[in-house]
């Protein structure tokens, strides 16, 4: 059964304590990952995410992902005004954050001036992707265990209707 924001809601209980405690996981090691520098990763996921737009990605596996050419990458233009408009953060920090990706190797210039996301940051932050991918696990657990509960709650449901019906024939 898929995830919906009701069936979020009436298991609340049950995902918090599961959502809380992986986000704060992932978010200590991409800390780690990032310098101390939270921003620096949200840079990097939006240059990534322009230069490869999920309906490229959509159809590939984790290993084809990692191991994919970015020849063709960088297909929609970034700049640095559309990375502060889009994170919130200020366009001269985003420019600050945006340099200091470039001295780590984790983005390059294309000719035309887009930005977009190296193999060396590929390379390098795969244990921040795997962590991510331990997130989303966890988060996939979580809901597996409310759609076995979910599963059976309406027969508990009957059961407690039963020795009503009884009792009014």
């Amino acid at each position: 059964m898929p995830l919906s924001y009701e069936k979020l809601t009436t298991h609340f209980g049950h995902i918090y304590p599961a959502h809380v405690d992986a986000l704060c996981e992932l978010l200590i090691f991409l800390r780690e990952q990032f310098f101390g520098d939270l921003d620096l990763m949200l840079i990097l996921a939006i240059i990534g995410s322009r230069a490869r737009p999920a309906r490229h990605s959509s159809a590939m596996t984790y290993a084809e992902f990692i191991s994919a050419d970015r020849k063709n990458d960088a297909e929609q233009p970034i700049n640095m005004q559309s990375i502060a408009e889009c994170s919130g953060i200020p366009r001269e920090t985003v420019r600050r954050k945006v340099k200091k990706l470039e001295t780590l190797g984790f983005i390059q210039r294309t000719p035309q001036g887009l930005l977009k996301v190296t193999d060396t940051a590929m390379n390098q932050l795969q244990p921040a992707t795997e962590a991510s991918l331990q997130y989303l696990l966890a988060l996939g657990t979580t809901s597996a265990a409310i759609d076995k509960a979910s599963a059976t709650k309406p027969t508990a449901s009957l059961n407690q209707a039963r020795p009503n019906n009884k009792n009014n024939g």
